[in-house]
């Protein structure tokens, strides 16, 4: 049957591709987290090591020797990094409601909640093993260090927020599959649930040799939010499943084809090379005044992009709305034209006349279009 099949006329099925772009999507939100942790600790003359799971802060050396010392330095550069995957988060559900793309919403929505799940579960897993992350935050602030009901409360909060704020989502299903004419129990078991476990296998994989906790951490809490979620949802869209016919899931609604997962492919396998071996990022060589400039020049340079991004999607917006409106006339004139009466029909009624009339009109038409 069509819906056993993996692959068919250059789509992978929608349980594979979902596990791809879940895999993708999680790559991308934690490499984004470590990129600006890294840069913002790189403009605060840290070296550090990055490795292919994290930034070695154990190993991170600093010609300012009070870099630690300072509050101030601990919240900018361990804050920098959450911000920017809200920010994330916030773009890619917008982009959601605009992009008309069946693979694209699916990886943004992937997006969205491992971006959930990372801002929370960084802090979380922060707080219980003491690592180096948006934890400190709290703890220099005083209100997670000396206090351990006070962070177990930020704890049990931050658990919360990995398992309630995806529920959330729900509204964003609809590139996966229809629950209003699929069967949701099948919907959710091969586009969230056998996914989420093949995703998570693979990139438990993608880590090895090295072994950090906190991602481990974040993979299992990322599989059991998505068992809430896919409960969330078949309890949501029971009614609609019990009164009503079901259309035949194909399982190829996502789309997701194979020549974009081998280009996409290609930047991963070179940055798993280089990040196995290591990456070393020195700021020694360059002054205060050269950091703040590099800080500033990307900022820029990064708004100046978003800018730009911004303009061509407002353009492509409005022509693809004007080109809409343009197919929706030419639909409703055609119809109008199909529901026409016949003009002979008036024939021999007190109508007829109308009927001669419209023949002229058509002739008179017809004859200006040739001239």
């Amino acid at each position: 049957m069509e819906k056993n099949k993996f692959y068919t006329n250059g789509y992978f099925n929608d349980t594979i591709s979902s596990a791809i772009l879940f895999i993708f999507s999680f790559l991308f939100v934690l490499y984004v987290s470590l990129s600006a942790t890294a840069f913002i600790s790189f403009t605060n003359q840290l070296t550090i090591p990055l490795e292919i799971d994290r930034i070695d802060f154990d190993r991170a050396t600093s010609s300012n020797d009070s870099v630690w010392d300072s509050a101030e330095n601990v919240f900018l550069i361990f804050s920098f990094s959450p911000l920017v995957i809200f920010i994330l988060a916030l773009l890619a559900v917008i982009a959601i409601g605009k992009i008309q793309n069946q693979t694209i919403k699916v990886f943004l929505f992937w997006v969205v909640f491992h971006s959930i799940i990372r801002l929370f579960g960084d802090f979380m897993f922060g707080q219980i093993f003491h690592l180096w992350g948006s934890n400190l935050v709290t703890d220099f602030m005083g209100l997670t260090y000396s206090n351990l009901y006070i962070k177990l409360i930020f704890i049990a909060l931050a658990l919360v927020s990995i398992l309630g704020f995806p529920l959330l989502l729900s509204p964003l299903i609809t590139p996966f599959f229809d629950p209003f004419s699929h069967k949701v129990d099948e919907g959710v078991k091969i586009n969230f649930i056998s996914p989420s476990l093949i995703g998570s296998i693979f990139i438990f994989l993608w880590f090895i040799p090295s072994f950090n906790i906190n991602e481990i951490c974040i993979l299992i809490i990322s599989v059991i939010s998505v068992f809430i979620f896919s409960n969330y949802i078949v309890s949501k869209y029971k009614f609609v499943s019990i009164t009503k016919d079901n259309i035949t899931n194909d399982r190829f609604n996502i789309k997701l084809r194979f020549v974009p997962f081998i280009i996409s492919s290609i930047p991963l396998i070179a940055l798993k090379i280089i990040l196995t071996n290591g990456v070393v990022l020195r700021s020694s060589g360059y002054r205060r005044d050269q950091l703040d400039s590099v800080f500033y020049s990307s900022l820029l340079g990064v708004l100046l992009i978003a800018f730009i991004f911004f303009i061509g999607f407002m353009l492509i917006s409005i022509k693809n709305k004007k080109n809409k409106k343009n197919q929706e006339l030419i639909e409703t004139l055609e119809n109008i034209e199909k529901q026409q009466m016949d003009i002979s029909l008036l024939e021999g009624t007190r109508w007829s006349k109308i009927g001669e009339n419209i023949k002229k009109a058509q002739s008179f038409n017809d004859y200006r279009e040739g001239e």
